[in-house]
């Protein structure tokens, strides 16, 4: 006689019948319990044709009319570029989609504003498994550019051959505009991964030989973090996050950036004359885009442009911060 054998429980048929019985319940329950639920909520959507969205947002916030912002941005352009600047600007209501756009056929060069778009070519390429944000890539030669980074920690100072984790290349491009670790990582990615956001965004002109675009096509890049349609949600919020810790305090940021978040990315260029920002301002609950690019007068000096392009848009963000805070 074994003294460790497992002892089985045993139930009556009766008692058997009763489990069976109370699971089957159970299930049932519960399915028609989902079932119910699903059929109930679809008969509140009285508007099921309608953008789902609508539904979270209340009336209040949905501004559709921007005509008196877009005359006092027509006055500012007209008056600015009888100084000789070239100008395009563009801003969207994120909640409806009203926009205005000015001189949207002119196109500027971008300068450090195509560190973004490289920044979501990299995070794809993490997404699909090609990198991890861990992988280390090395400072060559080539890489070195002390024209734009941290001023006190610059990568363009460290010796060739160190080595950083792409995060860190990403966090330091976009954080604080870091050339060298732009060329970095553009240098480690195939022409067709830059291809995948170009085509996909429709930003062909962004990185041709040429390289103009106006305001309303970069500001497509944004719009693709802000609904996340490009790369996946926690990618995107990681670029935009970095984008907000900028500690760049001028042009758009000016102002705006101290009273609530604004991801943005500016850029500038000393030999072209252009300077521009682009990002979006996310008053609660009334977020918008906004895409200012200058082309400074060519008889003028760098100091003299930038400090009107500034000015310039220290007043187009002030009026459109103040539009949509108001209405």
């Amino acid at each position: 006689m074994r003294l460790n054998q497992e002892k089985k429980l045993k139930f009556p048929p009766g008692v058997k019948l009763l489990i069976f019985a109370l699971v089957v319940t159970n299930l049932a329950t519960g399915s028609f319990l989902i079932y119910e639920k699903y059929f109930r909520s679809a008969a509140k959507n009285l508007y099921p044709l309608i953008d789902i969205s609508r539904s979270l947002i209340s009336q209040e916030h949905f501004i559709t009319t921007l005509q008196p912002l877009r005359d006092e941005l027509n006055q500012l352009v007209a008056k600015e570029t009888e100084g000789g600047s070239t100008i395009s600007v563009y801003i969207e209501y994120l909640n409806t989609g009203a926009n205005i756009s000015i001189n949207p056929q002119v196109g500027i060069w971008p300068a450090s504003l195509a560190k973004v778009p490289l920044a979501m070519a990299v995070m794809k390429k993490v997404e699909e498994g090609g990198w991890k944000l861990a992988n280390e890539l090395v400072l060559m030669p080539g890489d070195a550019d002390d024209k734009s980074g941290d001023s006190e920690n610059p990568f363009s100072e460290y010796p060739v051959g160190t080595r950083f984790t792409v995060e860190r290349l990403l966090k330091e491009m976009l954080v604080n505009s870091d050339n060298t670790a732009y060329y970095i990582l553009k240098r480690n990615l195939h022409k067709d991964e830059l291809n995948q956001i170009i085509s996909d965004l429709g930003l062909e002109e962004l990185f041709s030989s040429e390289g103009r675009m106006s305001a309303k096509e970069y500001s497509r890049i944004f719009r693709a973090l802000y609904v996340s349609s490009f790369l996946k949600r926690e990618h995107s919020q990681a670029i935009l996050q970095w984008l907000d810790e900028s500690p760049y305090d001028d042009f758009l940021s000016y102002e705006v950036g101290k009273r609530v978040p604004f991801p943005h990315k500016y850029g500038e260029n000393i030999d072209l004359n252009v300077y521009s920002d682009s990002g979006i301002v996310y008053i609660p609950n009334r977020p918008y885009l906004i895409t200012v690019m200058v082309e400074g007068n060519k008889a003028s000096s760098f100091e003299d442009n930038q400090k009107q392009a500034a000015r310039f848009m220290r007043d187009v963000a002030q009026k459109a911060y103040d539009y949509f805070s108001n209405q």
